[in-house]
């Protein structure tokens, strides 16, 4: 951290120690500040403005100060394609309109962004920093890959390029973990989450109560069950990859269970938590 970083964070710290309302004796502050800061003290005039001056220039050094510590970074695109790169090496590709805000100390302790409009990422590999981006109806969590998060008023869509993606919406919070070639649109009003692949897609539909599986392996299928009745639902390894195709409305968790377990002849339990 530079010197002036530290001299701004101990004067901050000087004001917050001292100062109370009502409490606080402005012109022993005022001394004691000069001599905090190294200035030599002097003496005034005109004794029944000073206790006011001073008053106002702690205020305005906290106001100050606070702007300063607490400093958004936003970038905005005038044009598609506007490319920016981050204080991590993250390159992004805005298209007209987009906006992307982080902290001023982004990529110190971690990797926080929220964004509005359309993004294309290639975010730098960090195992221990996961690079998370907010949007108004989700929540997307990488370590490091390529994908594209288009997000308006209705919802946002995440199409996965490389890597490994998990996208959370709002309501339902089912966290899905996408691979390349994965979309998924959320519509926030409907709380409708549409998840397609070439091989298969998933739907789950909150305000109906409805889930629809085409081709989904059973492993996704019980990973989404889990987190929809937020239960913990056992499979087997060598099921895990078997292609299910149902749609269910309205239905308990037992219910689905029974009807996978006859329809294709596995053994999927729920483990009851412990008490």
């Amino acid at each position: 951290m530079t010197n002036k970083h530290n001299n701004i964070e101990k004067r901050i710290h000087f004001v917050a120690s001292h100062y109370k309302p009502n409490v606080f004796d402005t012109r022993k502050g005022w001394e004691k500040m000069e001599k905090h800061m190294g200035f030599q003290p002097k003496t005034r005039g005109l004794s029944f403005w000073y206790p006011a001056v001073a008053a106002v220039a702690i205020i305005a050094i906290v106001s100050v100060v606070f702007f300063h510590l607490n400093r958004k970074e936003i970038l905005t695109a005038e044009a598609d394609h506007t490319l920016y790169s981050l204080h991590d090496s993250t390159r992004v590709d805005m298209q007209k309109g987009a906006e992307l805000t982080y902290d001023k100390h982004f990529g110190e302790k971690d990797r926080k962004v929220s964004m509005r409009g359309q993004i294309t990422f290639n975010v730098a590999r960090d195992k221990n920093r996961p690079f998370i981006i907010s949007t108004p109806t989700a929540q997307v969590k990488v370590l490091g890959t390529s994908f594209t998060v288009n997000e308006d008023e209705k919802g946002t869509r995440l199409n996965v390029h490389s890597g490994i993606v998990e996208f959370t919406p709002q309501d339902p919070i089912i966290p899905i973990l996408c691979t390349a070639g994965v979309s998924v649109h959320y519509t926030a009003e409907q709380e409708l989450i549409e998840v397609t692949s070439k091989e298969s897609s998933m739907t789950i539909n909150g305000s109906e109560k409805s889930l629809s599986f085409t081709n989904t392996p059973l492993k996704d299928v019980t990973l989404i069950l889990s987190h929809y009745f937020n239960e913990n639902i056992q499979l087997s390894q060598q099921e895990a990859q078997i292609p299910f195709t149902s749609s269910f409305t309205d239905k308990s968790i037992i219910e689905i269970l029974n009807i996978i377990n006859v329809t294709l002849d596995t053994h999927l339990t729920i483990r009851r938590k412990s008490l």
